[in-house]
């Protein structure tokens, strides 16, 4: 058998996926096994978010996902507005399944195709995929109120001169290990990677950010080309607050005043410590990240505190 067929569309109250344009109930989505997404982890995703339903920053995703594809020459990439139309059909079917005051996370990837030597030719199927779930606010609440516990972890970040690391894919190997590392050390503890040169490289899920006398700063190199880090460098300008893009010290953090996480799915999370030395403004919501967060709720049109401090994250069967 060397085909991939997906189940008939699901009824109206099944949460979706999109597998190569065809909507199927997510939960009996799923790759073949001979893709290579899944054989070698060669595949590139995108993750956002909803904001009260509105993918407001579905055309920066599709963009960078499409030119990642481009730069690592994939195979039959697909058309923008195959994607954008995909992402809206999913939103359409699986927000109104939401309660009230929840949102979606949207994941777009797309593989490099079938793994010639378990299908004994090169016929090759690349398979593109949005799907949604529920924002896990109930996992983030802890960290948003009490603020992030980090540690550096001993894994270094992937080496530029494998693939450029500014791309998001799916090989991430090191990541998890990095995290089972930080978790085991000290539970409940993420992992903040160095780069090959010792300087900080950023999380498994955030980019981070180093408040120091009202100027923020975050990595400049071998780091994701973060859009929610540009969102904050935009929200910063609009603020009057000073950011800059540069190589930053681990020594700086132990003399930072704030230290923030910001990623699409979760827009920011503040730190409380790293290789537990606390923060200046424990628990860590420091005033830039207070600021930061009002006018990211504002460009948003919804109270992201409010949103995360909810008494039920309102999850769907997914």
């Amino acid at each position: 058998m060397t085909t991939f067929t997906t189940p008939q569309q699901p009824d109206t109250a099944t949460p979706v996926a999109s597998i190569n344009g065809q909507l199927v109930s997510w939960t009996v989505a799923g790759l073949p096994l001979w893709d290579l997404g899944v054989v070698a982890g060669a595949a590139v995703t995108e993750a956002g978010r909803t904001y009260a339903g509105r993918f407001l920053y579905a055309d920066q995703h599709v963009d960078r996902l499409l030119q990642a594809l481009q730069a690592l020459r994939f195979p039959d990439i697909p058309t923008r507005d195959r994607l954008l139309q995909a992402t809206q059909q999913v939103i359409e079917h699986n927000f109104p399944l939401l309660p009230p005051g929840s949102d979606l996370g949207i994941v777009l990837f797309s593989t490099a195709g079938a793994n010639a030597t378990y299908l004994g030719h090169h016929h090759s199927q690349p398979m593109t995929v949005v799907h949604s779930y529920p924002l896990p606010f109930d996992l983030w609440r802890k960290s948003f109120v009490s603020g992030v516990r980090l540690t550096i972890s001993t894994i270094r970040q992937i080496p530029a001169d494998c693939f450029p690391v500014t791309l998001k894919v799916r090989n991430r190997l090191h990541w998890w290990l990095a995290d089972r590392e930080a978790d085991l050390k000290s539970p409940g503890c993420r992992a903040l990677l160095l780069n090959r040169d010792g300087s900080v490289a950023e999380t498994s899920t955030s980019s981070i950010c180093v408040v120091r006398h009202h100027r923020v700063a975050t990595p400049a190199a071998d780091v994701l080309a973060s859009l929610s880090s540009r969102l904050v460098e935009t929200l910063c300008a609009q603020s009057g607050i000073p950011f800059e893009r540069r190589r930053i010290d681990p020594a700086e953090l132990a003399d930072a005043d704030e230290i923030f996480l910001t990623s699409s799915p979760s827009c920011l999370l503040p730190v409380l410590s790293v290789d537990n030395q606390q923060t200046r403004l424990s628990p860590g919501q420091g005033p830039v990240f207070r600021q930061l967060l009002q006018q990211w709720s504002l460009a948003a049109g919804v109270d992201l505190e409010q949103q995360m401090l909810q008494t039920a994250s309102g999850s769907i069967s997914q």
